[in-house]
């Protein structure tokens, strides 16, 4: 890392993480959206006092140094420039759900117990794939509407329907420790909460299942997550669309379609770690999809070797 030369004007492109991995998996790379930001910019250096007049209010601002870019999303543009509606005195802030860092801090695998408070079966027809037991989490907003409009919208507001009920994208940063997916549920006459996929496949309907009142889950919900439950290298995970519930934890537009029978409810699981790794960490980033708010949680897992043993057959899926 390093600064860029202010005594020239300088466009300079990189790729980020996610387009890397895009391009490096043979995916479909190609940029339609731009987005601007502000990281370095120190606005209390804006000076009234100065003795050369309004010209000059923000002559230190001017000549602060721009950044070179880099590709990690949790160290830049991280305060994206956004759209207000005039003469709004406050901008949209996001602040967790009561107990979310905590949760998301405290999360555990448990080298031989994947029941109780061990871990989560995920099962695909036969095979079955486990990771530590999960959590809900969530966010909301800071009730501003006194100070602007946009918080709740409106005919003189950009924001037709305001931003304090706007969709957000979830990002995990590192899927070797952590992975979002539907919310896990206890099933009769079994050993172990899962994480439901459905019943039997069918392919010619691109289904996955049959499961819920919605009929099953589709390639397309299920490619959301199910990938990276399975992978193992270094790749970071993104849902679009996800909703606050009443309870303020994150469920998903898609509803059944995307957590059967548990209205899209989302979680976050550990995946296996080693002692030698423990703790293992990463973060995961929401941002509002209307207002442009960013909010960032430190993700944790620890190691611990006590518990029931289970059976082996994780290790081994593919």
């Amino acid at each position: 890392m390093g600064y860029l030369n202010n005594s020239n004007r300088t466009l300079d492109a990189i790729l980020t993480k996610k387009g890397r991995e895009i391009l490096s998996s043979g995916g479909d790379f190609n940029v339609t959206k731009f987005a601007l930001g502000d990281d370095e910019i120190d606005y209390s250096l804006w000076d009234t006092t100065h003795t050369k007049g309004t010209d000059f209010y923000g002559a230190v601002i001017d000549n602060l140094p721009a950044l070179e870019p880099f590709n990690d999303p949790s160290e830049i543009m991280k305060y994206k420039l956004v759209s207000r509606t005039d003469g709004v005195q406050a901008m949209a802030k996001l602040i967790e759900n009561p107990g979310t860092q905590t949760s998301l801090n405290n999360l555990k695998w448990y080298a031989d117990d994947v029941s109780g408070d061990g871990g989560t079966r995920v099962r695909v027809g036969n095979t079955a794939y486990y990771l530590g037991l999960g959590t809900t989490f969530g966010v909301g907003h800071v009730n501003n509407s006194d100070l602007t409009i946009d918080y709740v919208g409106g005919d003189d507001s950009i924001f037709e329907e305001g931003y304090r009920s706007e969709m957000f994208t979830l990002t995990v940063l590192d899927t070797t420790v952590a992975v979002l997916a539907p919310l896990y549920k206890a099933l009769p006459n079994k050993e172990y909460p899962v994480i439901s996929l459905g019943g039997g496949g069918n392919k010619k309907k691109k289904k996955f299942g049959s499961a819920g009142p919605s009929g099953g889950m589709q390639d397309a919900d299920r490619d959301k997550w199910f990938p990276f439950v399975k992978s193992v290298q270094h790749l970071s995970q993104t849902i679009k669309g996800c909703l606050v519930a009443d309870g303020g934890t994150f469920t998903h537009r898609r509803g059944n379609n995307f957590a059967p029978t548990l209205n899209g409810a989302i979680a976050l699981y550990p995946k296996k770690i080693s002692s030698a790794s423990s703790p293992a960490k990463t973060s995961i980033i929401v941002a509002g999809e209307s207002s442009g708010a960013v909010v960032e949680f430190n993700v944790t897992i620890t190691h611990r070797a006590t518990g029931i043993r289970p059976a082996d057959d994780a290790t081994s899926a593919s």
